[in-house]
């Protein structure tokens, strides 16, 4: 029976085609594919075949194991929730169009590998619950090119297990929520778009149509033909070198789709019809390599987060152009667990592409990139340098040029961002989010020169890595150009003119910055500004995440996370180096309006910008040069002592639902203790235990509260400074009956190595609070403490300028081994009036 509804629907297929070629008007050119041979369902991304294959992999790659097995776990979670339901934010229906893509694409994966039909059911339930949306919103046709995409995808997937009736509802709501508003021109402007919007809106038109092929052959061949056409726009920003115009934010959103349009033409029609042979397509995965540095942020200009995500789609370009190593910085986010893992760019939504495009990649040793520069040119030109791919090794240097007329744009041509290890030194702010602005009347898409989106702190160019003249603004018509590249000998790194972009009246005749890594040893930035016939006014700036200091005249001193980085300046034209707030913009006046940034600027916590004013006087040319220059470790703890403190400002989760928290670290190679995830606490410490170097560890914490039926889970609460309390009662502190209970996982740790808690740090503990402190490895060991006893406090110098007082608690002996979690090792609960906080721990590692 099997083998004659597959001929039957085959037969059927070719009747509906021949009737659509049928009625071709006369004289119509050829279609581009002969449509009467689209393969069977599934047809889309993964055949029948290919399923086996992933089956296979899933079992045997510990990273497509990893991925196959959270696909299959949220699917679970899925299957508890309720459907999706109709509900637009602001403008947008976007966020339930994501939900949907995600659920839909998750079910059905975790449908095709295990064969349980309790995802066949619940994608049943969501696929006619979102055929009954009133539209899928064509105001704004995002949300319907990301619907389009998830209900084509489960309708494919699960064809044959799907009742008759929901297969009907499905395609009608494709022909009528997505075909016939793409032809209305208000909605479908897309069409003759290059940007991200042309890649995504079309990707899931095409989805629509290929999956509903037999059904609605004529609207359906339609709807690919436009495409081809339309679609080879987007394609064209990706030349000459592949870099994207719009930033690796939106090259992971674009791309990705433009991805999946071409894998889904070639799954079920055979090619892609040479989109993919576009100038400088296949080279953009080059790009996308390397725009993430050894901090793991991207090199995040424009509209783009810094957080680098999970690219399921390099998958695709490391099979098709057999070149593994493109996926060599996915494996590791994949093992770190990067990539299961809810982001707030919801990229996870497209999380089985990792799978389905990387089924045929052998992933067992793996080969490093083995190239050290990146240039590309085209609309936004960049030039990035990263000097190890080992880990987090090495330095990592971006700079860019452009125009701040481009889509998504900042007024940041000329600046670059800096890595040395772990450490972002030169950082850029990124976007803020859309809404937070839409939100507040501000008029964000609007370009011209004296738009109010310059008037946003983080879009301007006061506020980059990037010189600004006279106090104001770079000019939206000027282009800045890589000039020069340097990609051999002692520097590595880029020139781009600036000239363009720095005059509105003429001001200079000529402007240069380059930017180089100078012997895999520091960063050099030389800035040559040639004024016209009036003095320009010079601001040079730089953002970074880091406590500053001024040390002299010339040098300001840079530390984060006990590292130390000199900022030295140069020059024979006189200057005065600067300090500016970047913390909170409401506070910061604005050169172009002469007033303070308006309060809809969110808060940069934890930044400051340094830098250096200067004046070229008319006619002269003058020459600046900044070194960035590394310094002495600022990590003043004994060899073999970890200290976990409070990130300051906080960054760490908390919640009234948020019980308990797990935070990753990792020992590197060096033997320094470093946060693998956005930490909850900030490490200090360097371990020398050959045993212990290159693993990692986990410390974790639960909140608890003593209520008359027992032990209670409690909400974690995080002061404006990271120190933990407990929500709820009169204050979020930690009041009486209200505590901690702290766990480690060393599983991945050697055993004959050991990790000892020896010193708790206790902040507004004073003669009205009393804690008690539970060892619970050792049943009955415990101890009493009063905040006015001060008889086992001292203080601890953690760096060069951090001097913490904790309370020792070593008699308590509480030490446990490698190779296993302990879910808990200690607690500490109040046990009378006030409210105090935890702001740090001490551990000693030893080896057996």
């Amino acid at each position: 029976m099997k083998v004659y509804r597959i001929n039957q629907r085959s037969i059927l297929i070719c009747l509906a085609l021949l009737l659509a070629f049928t009625i071709k008007s006369k004289g119509q050119e050829e279609y581009s594919y002969n449509y009467s041979e689209i393969a069977d369902h599934p047809r889309l991304l993964l055949n029948r075949s290919g399923e086996q294959t992933v089956k296979t992999v899933v079992k045997s790659t510990p990273e497509f194991k990893k991925i196959n097995d959270y696909i299959i776990e949220q699917s679970d979670v899925i299957l508890s929730q309720k459907p999706v339901h109709f509900e637009k934010r602001g403008k947008r229906l976007l966020w339930v169009s994501r939900i949907a893509l995600t659920r839909l694409y998750y079910l059905s994966y975790s449908y095709r590998i295990t064969g349980e039909t309790k995802y066949l059911e619940r994608a049943e339930l969501e696929l006619n619950t979102i055929a009954d949306f009133e539209s899928w919103n064509p105001s704004h046709f995002l949300d319907i090119g990301e619907m389009t995409m998830a209900v084509a995808i489960a309708y494919d997937w699960l064809f044959d297990g799907l009742k008759e009736e929901t297969k009907k509802n499905v395609r009608e709501a494709i022909v009528e929520k997505a075909f016939k508003p793409s032809y209305i021109e208000k909605y479908s402007w897309f069409l003759n778009k290059h940007s991200n919007w042309n890649s995504v809106c079309n990707a899931g038109l095409v989805f629509g149509a290929l999956a509903i092929m037999e059904d609605e052959p004529e609207q359906s061949i339609a709807i690919i033909e436009r495409a081809l056409v339309s679609n080879r726009l987007p394609l064209e920003v990706f030349a000459p070198d592949g870099n994207y115009p719009e930033g690796p934010g939106y090259w992971n959103y674009g791309t990705s789709f433009q991805v999946m349009l071409i894998a889904a033409l070639e799954s079920a029609l055979g090619s892609d019809n040479g989109l993919s042979q576009a100038p400088g397509f296949m080279r953009t995965a080059e790009y996308i390599v390397f725009a993430s540095g050894p901090s793991g942020e991207y090199f995040n200009y424009y509209d783009c987060g810094r957080e680098q995500t999970a690219r399921s789609s390099i998958f695709w370009f490391a099979d098709k152009l057999n070149n593994p190593s493109l996926v060599y910085q996915e494996l590791a986010m994949i093992r770190d667990g990067g990539y299961t893992k809810k982001v707030s760019s919801d990229i996870e939504r497209i999380l089985p592409n990792a799978i389905v495009f990387g089924r045929n990649i052998n992933l067992e040793n793996i080969p490093k990139p083995n190239v050290k520069t990146f240039t590309g040119h085209g609309i936004t030109p960049v030039t990035i340098v990263r000097t190890n791919w080992e880990g987090t090794k090495g330095k990592y240097m971006g700079i860019k040029g452009g125009s701040a007329s481009d889509g998504h744009s900042h007024m940041d041509q000329g600046t670059f961002v800096y890595d040395v290890g772990r450490n972002r030194w030169a950082m850029d702010l990124g976007l803020q989010s859309y809404g937070t602005l839409e939100s507040e009347g501000v008029d964000l898409w609007s370009m011209t020169q004296n738009s109010q989106r310059w008037d946003v702190f983080r879009y301007n160019n006061l506020n980059h890595n990037t010189i600004s003249i006279n106090g104001q603004k770079h000019n939206i018509e000027g282009r800045a150009k890589i000039v020069e590249t340097y990609d051999d000998g002692d520097e590595l790194g880029a020139k781009v003119d600036l000239t363009d972009v720095l005059n509105l009246n003429n001001e200079v005749k000529n402007a240069t910055r380059k930017v180089t890594i100078v012997k895999d040893s520091y960063l050099k930035v030389e800035d040559i500004i040639e004024a016209n016939e009036e003095a320009v006014k010079i601001r040079w700036n730089m953002v970074t995440p880091s406590k500053a200091e001024k040390v002299n005249k010339n040098t300001i001193r840079l530390s984060q996370k006990g590292k130390t980085m000199f900022l030295k300046v140069q020059s024979k034209t006189s200057f005065k180096i600067a300090i500016r707030e970047s913390e909170n913009p409401s506070t910061v006046k604005c050169d172009f309006t002469n007033r303070k940034y308006e309060d809809y600027n969110h808060k940069n916590i934890g930044t400051v910008m340094v830098g250096f004013d200067a004046e070229v006087p008319a006619g002269e040319k003058a020459k600046f040069t900044v070194t960035l220059t590394e310094g002495p470790s600022d990590i003043k703890l004994k060899k073999n002592t970890i200290v976990l403190d409070a990130p300051d400002p906080s960054t760490a989760s908390e919640g009234d639902n948020f019980f308990m928290d797990v935070s990753p670290f990792g020992i590197d190679g060096d033997g320094y203790v470093f946060a693998k995830e956005k930490p909850d606490w900030t490490p200090y410490g360097m371990v020398s235990i050959p045993s212990a170097v290159d693993k990692s560890f986990s410390f974790i914490i639960s909140a608890k509260r003593i209520e008359d039926s027992g032990l209670v889970d409690a909400g974690i609460d995080r002061a404006a400074n990271g120190q933990l309390g407990i929500r709820g009662g009169e204050n979020n502190g930690i009041e009486n009956n209200e505590g901690y209970i702290f766990g480690l996982d060393l599983s991945e740790i050697d055993p004959s190595v050991t990790f000892e808690l020896t010193k708790i740090q206790l902040t507004f503990f004073d003669r009205t609070e009393s804690c008690i402190i539970v060892n619970r490895q050792e049943a009955g060991r415990m101890k009493s403490l009063s905040g006015g006893d001060k008889s086992n406090a001292a203080f601890v110098k953690v760096t060069a300028n951090s001097e913490k007082e904790f309370t020792d608690i070593s008699d308590l002996n509480i030490v446990v081994k490698g190779g296993k979690k302990y879910n808990e090792i200690a607690s500490v609960f109040s046990t009378g009036g006030g409210s105090y906080r935890i702001a740090a721990f001490e551990f000693r590692v030893t080896e057996n």
